[in-house]
């Protein structure tokens, strides 16, 4: 594909994770100043990870076969801009009406992730060799947004003091980018439904199959228990930082630090994988989930407190999208979207959306100054499932044959065929990753 074409699908993801990261790193700081208790807070927050638990079941599917891919985008994100609009007018109002109308938000755009990425991928010349390029720039606008809310709020006041208001800036820029993000929907290539595609239950259950490899089924179960600690990263630490002193204007872009690793991991993922392996790569993820925690729990310096948010970064991008390349590589080319779709549901929807009710309770019932056990909890648990891990995963060879392939060991068979669509760039390609903090 040509360059300029290129950047048009850049572009495209660099306003989609914008829209994300202009709100949810501070959701957590301005759901409290709104005085909406914890445990509501915990349910609002699990809102994502309720859709993200429902859609893989085929709704997302079924939408993209009744209407070309942009045209879909285009109107998601208008509606998207409504309710944004809503939410910074201050029209939503109380804890009921915020969670439903978070439910309803995260069910429209949840969708447009993955077909994002679809889109992506179809008008692309050579995917494999392209799309991690393109979505890089995905998490390059997440970061970058983060640093633009911070200089809006600093402009107009809005990192001095708290307010029983909240953070209405953040939600006006958010409806304001998912507008951009609309009308420049409408100008991306065409892309009609694949009418011929396998149904999405189908390929479900065609996909519980790779259950039967020890590798896998490990995999999975390492998944959701680190996926229960995850929200902790997005509702409680900022809020954490908040209560340490830190500037409320300075809370995103503090957290936008997080997303770092994840840039570099799309750059160096078929190094790192070459060096380390499967085990070495997601177990480095795993290292750097429990001694973040376990920093945090210490409560050291705000300037520590700030600076171990890197790890947090190290963690997505060594164990969820190495691991992501892993599943993809070990699935036949016909169960590949079954596949992803029990890695989601198993990582940002069931466990993210138990975890985020968790962390809810957690800042219910705990004041700073005795929320050590906040951070050790979850430490605790990471601890176990890295030990867990590296006792169990053996990157095994796979059992699941691939029409033309001979079965070979899972690491050397994935990185040492160039010339297919099963590489590991072109395993990273395929992925619909998220950025560090959600």
């Amino acid at each position: 594909m040509k360059t300029r074409g290129r950047w048009r699908l850049s572009m495209m993801m660099a306003l989609l994770y914008a829209v994300s990261g202009a709100f949810w790193p501070l959701l957590g700081v301005h759901l409290a100043e709104l005085g909406i208790d914890g445990r509501w807070r915990g349910l609002i927050f699990a809102s994502q990870a309720l859709a993200a638990t429902l859609l893989p079941l085929g709704a997302g599917q079924l939408v993209d076969r009744l209407m070309p891919t942009q045209t879909f985008l285009v109107l998601a994100y208008g509606a998207g801009t409504l309710l944004l609009a809503a939410l910074a007018s201050g029209w939503v109002v109380g804890a009921g009406p915020l969670f439903l109308t978070f439910l309803l938000y995260f069910s429209i755009i949840m969708p447009t992730h993955s077909l994002s990425s679809s889109l992506a991928m179809r008008n692309l010349d050579d995917p494999r060799r392209e799309f991690a390029a393109v979505r890089l720039w995905g998490t390059v606008g997440w970061m970058a947004v983060g640093w633009l809310v911070s200089g809006v709020m600093l402009a107009v006041g809005g990192g001095r003091i708290a307010t029983a208001g909240g953070m209405p800036e953040v939600f006006w820029m958010a409806a304001a980018i998912s507008l951009v993000m609309a009308c420049y929907c409408g100008t991306l290539p065409h892309t009609p439904p694949l009418a011929g595609e396998t149904s999405g239950r189908a390929n479900l259950r065609k996909g519980v199959e790779l259950l039967r490899e020890k590798d896998v089924r490990v995999f999975l179960i390492t998944t959701f228990g680190v996926f229960l600690t995850i929200p902790l990263a997005y509702q409680v630490v900022p809020g954490y930082l908040a209560a340490r002193g830190m500037p409320r204007a300075w809370i995103s872009t503090a957290v936008s630090i997080n997303q770092v690793p994840e840039v570099a991991a799309l750059a160096v993922m078929p190094w790192l994988l070459g060096r380390m392996g499967y085990k070495g790569t997601m177990a480095m993820g795993l290292g750097a989930w429990f001694l973040r925690y376990l920093i945090l729990a210490t409560h050291p310096p705000l300037a520590v407190a700030v600076s171990v948010g890197v790890l947090q970064g190290v963690g997505i991008a060594c164990f969820a999208i190495g691991g992501q390349v892993f599943l993809d590589g070990r699935a036949p080319t016909t169960h590949r979207a079954s596949v992803q779709a029990i890695f989601l549901i198993l990582s940002t929807g069931l466990p993210s959306f138990l975890g985020s009710l968790a962390a809810g309770e957690w800042v219910r019932r705990i004041s700073l100054g005795d929320d050590v056990w906040v951070f050790l909890v979850p430490c605790i648990l990471d601890g176990a499932l890295l030990i867990y891990f590296l006792r169990g995963f053996r990157s095994q060879p796979s059992i699941v044959g691939r029409p033309g392939e001979a079965v070979a060991d899972a690491d050397a068979d994935v990185l040492q065929r160039p010339h297919t669509r099963r590489g590991v760039v072109a395993c990273v390609a395929n992925l619909m990753t998220e950025p560090a903090d959600g």
